[in-house]
């Protein structure tokens, strides 16, 4: 029988509401409901590519960090699926109708960290997907 030590539970835990997993299905979800579709796995890229942006922005994630993971996903899924006409429900679903939202962003050496991100500078990560 194997026991999980605080530590690994809260690892556990953390894992599971990285902010890039809200991220994903919000853009699943909202591009679904506009009739468009992600490809198998975009989404997820695309989610980490945004909260790559919110870690480089509040958490110390290095630029070339954040322009890898933006390259690799374009490379592999192209431009992401995404209209600044969607932005408010993007927002409503990931800040849940609040002026921020607590997240579990990348930060330096595959480290997590835990953040505030306005609803300002979700916008300007929406921005960042789209154009950058």
């Amino acid at each position: 029988m194997h026991i999980l030590t605080p530590f690994v539970l809260l690892l556990q835990t953390m894992d599971s509401i990285r902010f890039s997993s809200v991220l994903e299905q919000a853009f699943s979800d909202v591009a679904s409901a506009h009739g468009r579709a992600y490809p198998d796995g975009a989404a997820a890229a695309w989610a980490g590519v945004g909260a790559s942006y919110l870690g480089f922005a509040l958490c110390g994630l290095s630029s070339s960090q954040l322009r890898n993971v933006q390259y690799s996903a374009r490379q592999q899924f192209g431009d992401v699926i995404l209209d600044c006409k969607w932005y408010d429900a993007l927002k409503a679903a990931c800040l849940n109708g609040d002026d921020y939202a607590d997240a579990l962003l990348p930060g330096p050496d595959g480290s997590l960290c835990r953040c505030r991100v306005s609803a300002d500078l979700f916008l300007e990560m929406l921005d960042f997907c789209r154009e950058g």
